[in-house]
C-alpha cells in the first residue's frame, strides 16, 4: 500500500502497463498533468522498489524506455479490481437515497457557514502603537 500511497505512482504504473515501455517524452505527454520532476522522482522510485526497469539503448540519441518488471505487472490486476469497486461504489452512492448522516452533515455544514458569516462580520480589534484597543469596523 505505501507504493500506491504516493501521489502519482498508480496512474504511472497503469499506464506503463496499458501502453507497455514507453520512453520520458511518450510518459510524459499522457500524464501532461505530472511535472518533469516528479515524473522523474516517482520512475526513480519505482526503479529503486523493482517494480520499473530502466532501458538505455546507446547511440546518438541515447534512448531511455521504461517498462514494469513482472513485479510490477503484478499491479494489473490490482488496478482492475480497484476499478472494479469503484465502478460499484459509484453506482451505490447514486442509488441510494440521502442518508441522516448525509442531511446531518450538511446541517453542521451550514452552520459553520453561518458561523464563519458573523466572525467575518463582527467588529476586528486592533492595538495601536501605544497598546490601547481600539474597534474598527470594515
Amino acid at each position: 500500500m505505501d507504493v500506491l500511497a504516493r501521489p502519482w505512482n498508480g496512474l504511472l504504473m497503469a499506464l506503463l502497463e496499458e501502453a507497455g515501455p514507453l520512453r520520458f517524452s511518450q510518459v510524459r505527454e499522457r500524464l501532461d498533468a505530472m511535472g518533469d520532476r516528479m515524473l522523474s522522482a516517482r520512475l526513480k522510485e519505482l526503479e529503486a522498489r523493482g517494480l520499473v526497469e530502466r532501458t538505455v539503448a546507446p547511440g546518438p540519441p541515447v534512448k531511455v524506455t521504461y517498462a514494469l518488471t513482472e513485479l510490477g505487472r503484478g499491479f494489473g490486476d490490482v488496478h482492475r479490481a480497484l476499478g472494479r469497486w469503484g465502478e460499484r461504489l459509484a453506482a451505490a452512492n447514486q442509488a441510494r437515497p440521502r442518508t441522516r448522516a448525509a442531511r446531518k452533515q450538511l446541517t453542521v455544514s451550514g452552520r459553520a457557514q453561518r458561523a464563519n458569516a458573523l466572525v467575518r462580520a463582527a467588529p476586528r480589534r486592533r492595538r495601536s502603537r501605544s497598546g490601547a484597543e481600539s474597534t474598527r469596523t470594515e
